[in-house]
This record gives C-alpha cells, sequence and structure tokens, in this order.
C-alpha cells in the first residue's frame, strides 16, 4: 500500500523518492535540508529525493510564413515562447 505524504520546505527542484536507508550513489537530505549524494550504503533512514526534469517543449516546422511574419508566438500554460524566423511551427506531444 502507497502513502502519500506532503513535505513542507521541500526545495521546487527537488522530489521525494521514498523514506528508507540510501543506497551508494543516491541523494538525500539531511536534517538541515542539504542535497547529499551517499558514498555507500548507509544504516539510517534518510528522505532520498531526486532532481525534478526540466520541462521539455516540442516544436514541429509546419510551413513557411509570409515574407513579414518573423515573429511567432506561441502560449503553453502561462509561458510564451517568441519565435523570429519567417518559418511557423507547432507544438507537438512526446507521450509524456
Amino acid at each position: 500500500m502507497k502513502h502519500e505524504i506532503e513535505i513542507p520546505d521541500l526545495p521546487e527542484d527537488l522530489e521525494a523518492v521514498a523514506y528508507r536507508k540510501p543506497k551508494a550513489g543516491e541523494y538525500y537530505l539531511t536534517p538541515d535540508w542539504i542535497t547529499v549524494e551517499a558514498l555507500h550504503d548507509y544504516k539510517l533512514a534518510h528522505l532520498i529525493v531526486r532532481r525534478k526534469q526540466p520541462r521539455r517543449i516540442i516544436l514541429e516546422e509546419i510551413g513557411e510564413g509570409t515574407d513579414n511574419s518573423h515573429n511567432h508566438t506561441i502560449y503553453v500554460k502561462g509561458i510564451t515562447i517568441d519565435i523570429y524566423s519567417n518559418k511557423l511551427w507547432k507544438i507537438v506531444e512526446d507521450g509524456k
């Protein structure tokens, strides 16, 4: 059975993976919220974390614009992307 808990003050670029004994090469948090890489297997349980992957947007060229269409703007959930080109683009789903 899995349980989900909220971890207050967890840095936004990290996500919790598990609470257990860290294995060599895994990252965990110290009591001072410092991210540390485990150099060997540990005997005490810690919060295992990993960095969140940056957001990825894939664009596909869909054709040529007119001579004066050098600025193409795409809006994605609060993000504005300005492309200075005479080509036209669309967002492509990457299957995630």
